[in-house]
């Protein structure tokens, strides 16, 4: 039996980011570009005032003594990842329990299959995870946990030696460019929420984490769970100061397969989709202008991709201040049948 991290930079932390240089104009839409890069690393999260809980630590941390509950554990998972982004001059990330919640449903069946991967059994992806758990903005996952396929009962009160979410966060930590992933996605400095799921089979001492990493950049109107091919779905919302409203996207994935624990150690690391059709302000070239009132937007949208059904993934994205290129800061999953 073995662990491991799973997940390469290149594929996890990359998104899209679309130019708005020269898309002012039908006449210069070609010179609009979309290229898969990595996230921007822009500005860095506001700190939290000081007196609020989890402030990072950029000095030696103690070490509680163990063993440690289940509360505890992912509380000092959540000190560990922050000393590290103090370390690096960064803000803290603050707890997240509908992230946390995403987290544990996905640690809970790795530990118990076997497998580390960012698929679940049931064929879902990490977006899709958290939006089942009522979550609206960007999420990146880290994931570490066996890949012997060997299926055991969970552990129901687990509890977990300090030293060994330590070596976790150290392994994460120690990647080196340009297979870093991990390390690069607790150093994302637009990342300003995270939830932490820990999880151990029964006769094991060996404990499985995932980090769901959350940028909170705004609020979003509900949208369907579910829906047909076609069906218009009206999506609204607000970004928060000091970010603009920069376009809705939709992209499609394919409706969800169950995978076996053999099927998900051959896997390798995901990418959040790009869309296939983005919908930017008036002014922009655009099939249809999303309407924008300060911070606000509004438009209504066909779920269709040449009418296949399949995951729909609704994105919201907006723009840094100093930045030329949008960034994803929402994705929610709708089921379309």
């Amino acid at each position: 039996m073995g662990v491991r991290a799973f997940g390469d930079y290149k594929d996890t932390v990359q998104s899209v980011s679309f130019s708005l240089r020269g898309a002012r104009s039908r006449a210069s839409a070609a010179a609009a570009t979309l290229a898969l890069v990595v996230l921007p690393s822009g500005v860095a999260c506001q700190p939290r005032q000081p007196g609020s809980a989890h402030v990072a630590e950029a000095g030696p941390i103690p070490r509680p003594p163990g063993p440690l509950a289940l509360e505890q554990a992912t509380d000092y998972v959540l000190r560990l990842v922050n000393h590290d982004r103090a370390i690096a001059g960064l803000a803290p990330v603050e707890w997240d329990e509908t992230a946390a919640h995403a987290a544990r449903a996905h640690v809970e069946d790795m530990a118990k299959h076997g497998y580390t991967a960012h698929w679940g059994t049931d064929g879902s992806v990490p977006e899709e995870r958290y939006t089942r758990a009522g979550g609206v903005h960007m999420v990146l996952e880290n994931a570490e946990c066996f890949f012997d396929e060997q299926t055991r009962p969970l552990d129901p009160s687990p509890t977990f030696m300090p030293v060994d979410l330590e070596k976790m966060e150290n392994a994460f930590m120690s990647e080196t460019p340009p297979h870093d992933g991990h390390r690069q996605n607790i150093l994302k400095p637009r990342h300003n929420k995270l939830g932490v799921g820990l999880a151990k089979p029964m006769g094991t001492a060996q404990p499985c984490l995932d980090q769901e990493f959350i940028d909170d950049y705004g609020t979003y109107d509900a949208l369907p769970k579910t829906a047909h091919v076609g069906e218009v779905v009206h999506v609204s919302g607000e970004v928060h100061d000091p970010l603009r409203v920069g376009g809705v996207g939709i992209a499609r994935i394919e409706p969800t397969k169950p995978r076996t624990a053999a099927e998900l150690g051959k896997t390798s690391s995901y990418l959040v989709p790009p869309p296939y059709v983005l919908y930017l302000p008036p002014g922009f070239v655009t099939p249809k202008p999303v309407e924008v009132s300060g911070n606000r937007f509004r438009i209504d949208v066909p779920l269709s991709d040449a009418r296949r059904p399949g995951r729909y993934e609704v994105t919201v994205w907006a723009l840094f201040p100093g930045d030329k290129d949008l960034a994803m800061v929402g994705i929610r999953v709708v089921n379309v049948e």
